[in-house]
Parts: C-alpha cells; structure tokens; sequence
C-alpha cells in the first residue's frame, strides 16, 4: 500500500467508526488493525513516519479491548480510543 492509500483508509475509517453496531464491530475493526499492523509498521519504517507511539497504543487497543459481545456502551468507548488513535496519525500523516 502506497501512502496515499493509506491515509485514504485512515480516513475513511475514521468518519465511518460512529456507525459500527454491536453486531458487525468486531470484523471490522479486526480488519483494520491488520491494515495498521502491517502496511502502517511498514510505511513508518519506509518513511520514517515515527509513528511508532500510536501504532504500538493502537496494537495495545486491538490486544487489550476488542473482543467480541461487547455492549454498547463498551463499544463506544472502544470507538472513541481508536478514533483518536486514527486521528493522531492522520494529523501526523497530513503534516
């Protein structure tokens, strides 16, 4: 993944977190966190990006919190943690 690419995906992702539901959360934030895992270490490392700080706290959000049954208001926490997570590298990103 290019990284324009990737910060298209950071955003999107961002705007479209307040419409996960209790039923389709998990899958989707799953797949995003291999996206951050993977392309997001990758293009750090490519352009020295230093991301390093929000990728490991995201990685910390997606192996500490995201589980699945979570109730609402549990996965409303968890969509505010990964959206300022998002945000973060989108500011950086977009520096």
């Amino acid at each position: 993944m290019i990284l324009e690419e990737f910060l298209y995906r950071l955003k999107f992702e961002y705007y479209n977190l307040g419409m996960l539901t209790t039923d389709m959360y998990y899958q989707r934030l799953s797949n995003l966190f291999v996206v951050l895992e993977l392309d997001g270490d990758n293009l750090n490392k490519e352009h020295d990006l230093r991301l390093d700080t929000v990728l490991d706290k995201l990685n910390d959000i997606n192996e500490e919190d995201l589980e699945k049954g979570l109730s609402p208001e549990d996965l409303a926490v968890l969509v505010k943690k990964v959206k300022t997570g998002l945000g973060l590298l989108i500011n950086r990103l977009e520096e």
